[in-house]
């Protein structure tokens, strides 16, 4: 970087300045919210007392002793209440009719129809055989409609010393008044938190809001459930951030095959990694020698595990800010620095003199400024994509230019020496966007994952294509005249195209780009292709070695890449450097990327930043001296 540089490395580093105020908020935040529930869903605790030979209210209440804090209790429908033997429904003429032994439930119930279904004709007959009777409504009509949460087991969790937690769920002819009914039932059975049963939120998709408005006005939170697709609860979610409470769960087909060491593991990643404060915690149901002490057991090893990285397990709160979070004058920091950086990536490819540059820089930071007022939210997603682009192509092109060769021979130590200083150099650059990112959705709805990163796949392949460019033309990032600039660039593009390429070569080509499609197939909150069984392990390994798990895209592929890309640029060797260069883009695309998950905690990213690079840079000179011994040998003295 020359001088005219100078200045708009200030603006950067002000920038981060003020990203750093907003990532330490941010960490406040994140600090204070240590409190996990632990949740049981009722059927599988009826399921567990059956295999355990004892009675429901006493499998609760070992469950209870065992650490867990609240029973999911489910809405019943008119076909739960008959198989469970609650009500016994009847064709009558006209209609239908719902009769039960218990009075007083057969009110609950014909209370539950009218509340669900406001429009519907019912009378009731307490007298010698108490009878609900449905005019014009036949039996198979009510079958799908949910109707009450099942009282028994209500009554059993307060018996237990269990919170509730309401399973509401969503059915076609629901009504506003149904949704408030539904709500307010709820917050009679002394429920605080909702998850919604089946696929569906209550109110979709017409009705978000008018649940959205009735559980604000119960003082209900909405229990988000992370890596499970819900209609309409990213709708429900954002219009619910200060209710909102994000909930992890395992499927029962895991369940069936996953150990308890596991299941702990997993929970234990979702709240430390991922903000979870809700554990929907799947019991063990399936044969085993004692059911009931296994289940116990593992309760109380997943309380543990979340009391020793520091959380208690009790009522969740959501992620709250303090008045005022996150302040405009921070985030107006963060975004000054992008057009400083969009104008030294230029000069990195092009010979923009001091005019243009600043020209540059006032022109962008001008449109920016508009887009911000007009349109604050499109503003914060574009800035964060252009920082996402930017950055990495930035790090990967600034250390490839420090690297050109400038002479024929290069010590073993400068060898490894300078690619491992470049890769801290390159990281750190990428770290500067990182926290602009962080910066500039700071937020609280982007903690909660309401709000997520706009252009994952874009922000992968823009920043390798520019690294791509900028080596094929051996573009060096200096000033010169225009015309020498364009005339290298045809030169070495002509040279490029012209040379035959080998087979081995090709393969080799093939290879790397299978290996960018499967980085860029991984990435996102929802990646395309699912980890393997035998990642899967590796991963866990890796997680019990070091706490926090580096990505494999970064210390197995992207950073011992880019160490050997310097080390091809120190010694002229331009054949492979376009692709090595490509691979080794991947690892500070990927860094960076680590921080577009804004629910996973700053200190999390870090520290998976960390090992990312230690594990990468052993690597990478493990890499570097296995190439120097086989294919950079100098040559042998002449014989005489």
């Amino acid at each position: 970087m020359d001088r005219s540089d100078r200045l708009f490395v200030l603006f950067i580093i002000v920038a981060v300045l003020g990203a750093i105020f907003l990532a330490m908020g941010r960490a406040r935040i994140e600090r204070a919210n240590r409190t996990v529930e632990l949740i049981l869903d009722a059927d599988d605790v009826r399921t567990l007392s059956l295999a355990a030979g004892l009675p429901f209210s006493d499998t609760l209440a070992q469950l209870r002793r065992a650490g867990a804090t609240s029973l999911a209790v489910r809405e019943m429908t008119l076909a739960d209440l008959t198989t469970a033997g609650y009500v016994l429904p009847m064709a009558v003429p006209g209609g239908s009719a719902l009769t039960c032994p218990d009075p007083n439930l057969l009110r609950v119930i014909a209370g539950g129809i009218a509340a669900k279904l406001p429009r519907a004709e019912i009378g009731v007959a307490l007298a010698d055989q108490p009878l609900v009777v449905l005019r014009k409504l036949e039996v198979d009509q009510l079958a799908s409609v949910p109707l009450l949460l099942r009282p028994d087991d209500i009554q059993a969790a307060r018996a237990a010393g269990l919170r509730v937690v309401a399973r509401l769920r969503n059915f076609p002819a629901a009504t506003p008044e149904a949704i408030a009914a539904a709500t307010a039932e709820a917050e009679a059975a002394g429920s605080h938190l909702i998850i919604f049963g089946e696929d569906q939120v209550l109110g979709f998709p017409d009705l978000v809001s008018q649940t959205a408005a009735a559980f604000t006005r119960e003082d209900l939170r909405y229990g988000y459930v992370e890596m499970v697709s819900q209609k309409g609860d990213d709708a429900l979610a954002r219009l619910m951030v200060s209710h909102l409470i994000r909930v992890h769960s395992i499927t029962d087909a895991d369940m069936l095959n996953m150990s308890p060491a596991i299941a702990i593991l997993r929970y234990e990643r979702a709240v430390e990694e991922r903000n979870v404060r809700a554990c929907y915690v799947r019991l063990l149901l399936r044969p085993l020698p004692d059911a009931m002490a296994e289940n116990t057991s593992y309760l109380q090893g997943l309380v543990t595990a979340l009391r020793d990285g520091g959380f208690r397990v009790g009522p969740p709160v959501p992620l709250t800010a303090p008045e005022g979070w996150p302040p405009k004058w921070a985030r107006a920091l963060c975004l000054l620095g992008l057009p400083a950086a969009l104008v030294l990536l230029l000069r990195r490819l092009v010979p923009l003199a001091p005019l243009w540059a600043w020209l540059v820089f006032l022109a962008s930071a001008a449109a920016g400024t508009g887009l911000a007022l007009l349109q604050p939210s499109l503003a914060a997603a574009l800035a964060g994509l252009f920082a996402a682009c930017a950055f990495p192509a930035l790090a990967v092109t600034w250390v490839l230019e420090r690297s050109r060769a400038t002479r024929p021979h290069v010590s073993a130590a400068a060898a490894i020496g300078r690619p491992l200083v470049g890769l801290v150099l390159a990281s750190a650059v990428t770290l500067v966007g990182s926290a602009l990112v962080v910066g500039i959705y700071s937020p609280v709805a982007y903690l909660q994952g309401v709000g997520r990163f706009a252009g994952v796949k874009l922000s992968y392949l823009a920043p390798l294509f520019v690294v791509l460019v900028a080596v094929i033309a051996d573009l060096p990032g200096r000033a010169e005249p225009l015309a020498h600039w364009w005339g290298r660039v045809k030169v070495r593009t002509s040279q490029l195209l012209a040379r035959p390429i080998t087979l081995v070569e090709a393969v080799v080509v093939l290879l790397a780009l299978g290996a960018l499609a499967f980085a860029i197939s991984r990435s996102g909150n929802q990646p395309a292709l699912a980890p393997s069984p035998l990642e899967l392990k590796f991963r866990q390994l890796l997680e019990t070695i070091l706490a926090v798990r580096p990505r494999t895209k970064e210390f197995l592929l992207g950073h011992p890449a880019l160490m050997l890309a310097i080390a091809l640029s120190l010694r002229g060797r331009r054949s492979w450097l376009p692709l090595v260069a490509l691979l080794g883009g991947i690892g500070q695309v990927s860094l960076l990327n680590t921080y577009c998950h804004f629910h996973t905690p700053l200190s999390v990213g870090l520290l998976r930043t960390a090992n990312g690079l230690w594990l990468g840079s052993l690597l990478g000179i493990i890499l570097i001296l296995l190439w120097r011994a086989l294919f950079d040998r100098p040559p042998r003295a002449a014989s005489p």
